[in-house]
């Protein structure tokens, strides 16, 4: 695994480790609990808990990244699963962005 990844907030280029991501998911709530929501699409699998990436990151580093994008990207390349939520016609149809 890679000890640290890069991310963006606010246009300016934070890094996070992987150490900062462990404790930040050891002190957040896991998605999975009551604080669920289908506005958070991207999560990571940290440990046994899946985690929202942009909380994450935030807990982790103090700095909110800018997209989810910039947060799953960092949280893959630290080697973390990143997983999205589909439901309705996300699960029928697909993504409108990924069909031809």
């Amino acid at each position: 695994m890679t000890v640290n990844a890069t991310f963006l907030s606010d246009g300016v280029r934070r890094e996070v480790t992987l150490a900062q991501v462990q404790r930040a998911a050891a002190e957040l709530v896991p998605a999975h609990s009551s604080t669920f929501s289908k506005n958070q699409a991207w999560f990571a699998l940290v440990g046994g808990g899946l985690h929202y990436v942009v909380a994450l990151l935030k807990e982790a580093t103090g700095h909110e990244p800018s997209t989810a994008e910039t947060a799953r990207l960092a949280l893959h390349y630290l080697g973390f699963p990143v997983l999205a939520l589909a439901y309705g016609s996300l699960l029928a149809d697909g993504h409108p962005a990924h069909r031809e």
